[in-house]
């Protein structure tokens, strides 16, 4: 099983490969190129780990033959490693102090290429890799002038000298993390319904009175909201609203569905005879939620080895597609009426405030956010009015109030008669 020590292993087994394999044997040095070597000066070999890349190809298969076939999470980290190669010649005062340089860089890409796989048998090969299902192979990478001049500026007190690049490939980093196994099946068993699931049209917020907009998706705790579509009708409807438990319910003469958004406490309904408190991690709060409509239908399935089987009755419960609705903040009363009054506006109402989500209190087309002093609760926050009069462009005075809004976490309340502001 490789181990994160894989990268060193390959460098490792690099500098073995070249000193052994070479013609004319030099010390194989493994530095930065801007870095003095102590021991090793004149004729050497200098190998530069200067990048590693993720092996695309690999990066969710599994090692074979490590571990269960069935097991899943957490594959191994397969890696490719980039070399720079670069020689180094003896001091030389002639014309041509280079040419030692270029016979030490032939010898070496010789050996990479000739020993471009080293196999498991390999007397190189670190043993750390020995049992290693993937084999390392070296490829020359191509590479232009212009890609080695961005290496060389990056190591600016090191000269420009030729050089070639490896990619070798690839190494495998096994994770430590606990890897999850599937319970076998030991018992076919296959079930289904032939009715067709429930399916959501529309949800919208359920008018009351006369001229009420029908097909706001608005809603706050305790409203109603309808919910349209087909293939609700079963033995038992249940309805789920965000990450609420579902609640079971009963249909309208219609084939409809109105439920009532919960504030802290779930309805009484067929599977439970009183209410329950929702924990308060749990309540529903502004912003898109989600709705979901399950329906409970008789099914039927055969369970069995390789023959026949023997066939079972049993329900099963249907998932309609899921639509949303926008949970709204709801002001019950506003404290004072006349910006003139007082310096400091109280709203009171439901879902004003939660933590980690911006609040605003709306005054016309004026954004107030509400601040953490005195601290705002979710059914009372205070703005200062003072904003009124920084707003830019500037509110100007009106003989007619001004409407009080609330927005948290985007979502705008619906606007409520009577909840006005006198300049």
């Amino acid at each position: 099983m490789s181990s994160s020590t894989a990268i060193r292993a390959v460098s490792t087994t690099l500098r073995s490969l070249l000193s052994g394999e070479m013609s004319a044997p030099v010390p194989i040095t493994l530095m930065p190129p801007d870095v003095q070597p102590t021991t090793a000066t004149g004729r050497r070999v200098n190998l530069y780990l200067y990048l590693v890349t993720e092996n695309g190809y690999l990066k969710n298969q599994e090692i074979p033959g490590e571990g269960h076939p069935g097991a899943y999470g957490h594959p191994p980290l397969s890696l490719n490693l980039h070399y720079l190669m670069t020689p180094y010649g003896p001091p030389d005062t002639t014309d041509d102090p280079d040419l030692a340089t270029q016979e030490i860089l032939g010898d070496a890409m010789r050996v990479m290429h000739d020993f471009a796989i080293i196999t498991h048998d390999s007397p190189h090969l670190d043993p750390s890799l020995q049992n290693e299902f993937e084999r390392v192979k070296i490829n020359l990478q191509p590479a232009n002038l212009e890609e080695f001049a961005k290496i060389w500026t990056a190591i600016p007190q090191a000269n420009f000298r030729c050089s070639v690049a490896y990619n070798v490939s690839v190494i495998q980093i096994e994770s430590q993390l606990q890897r999850r196994l599937a319970v076998p099946v030991t018992t076919r068993r296959l079930h289904m319904s032939l009715a067709r699931r429930p399916q959501i049209a529309s949800v919208f917020r359920t008018p009351l009175l006369p001229g009420d907009v029908i097909g706001d998706s608005r809603a706050a705790v305790t409203q109603l909201i309808t919910i349209t579509g087909t293939g609700f009708q079963a033995a038992r409807t249940w309805v789920r609203l965000g990450g609420l438990d579902p609640i079971g319910v009963s249909l309208q003469p219609n084939g409809d569905i109105q439920i009532a958004v919960p504030d802290d406490q779930y309805p009484i309904d067929f599977d439970h005879p009183a209410t329950r408190p929702i924990p308060l991690s749990d309540r529903l709060q502004p912003g898109p939620q989600m709705v979901q409509v399950l329906v409970q239908r008789p099914g039927e399935g055969v369970a069995g080895g390789l023959d026949r089987g023997t066939t079972f009755q049993q329900v099963v419960v249907q998932e309609s597609n899921q639509s949303i609705f926008m949970l709204v903040p709801s002001i019950t009363g506003i404290n004072p009426t006349s910006a003139a009054a007082t310096q400091t506006l109280t709203v009171n109402g439901t879902r004003l405030f939660a933590p980690g989500l911006k609040s605003f209190v709306f005054i016309n087309d004026v954004a107030i956010e509400v601040p953490s002093s005195p601290p705002p609760t979710s059914t009372q926050v205070q703005v200062p009015l003072i904003g009124l009069t920084q707003a830019v462009p500037p509110l100007l005075p009106s003989a007619t109030p001004y409407p009080v809004r609330m927005q948290v976490n985007g979502a705008l309340s619906v606007d409520q008669p009577g909840f006005t502001l006198l300049p």
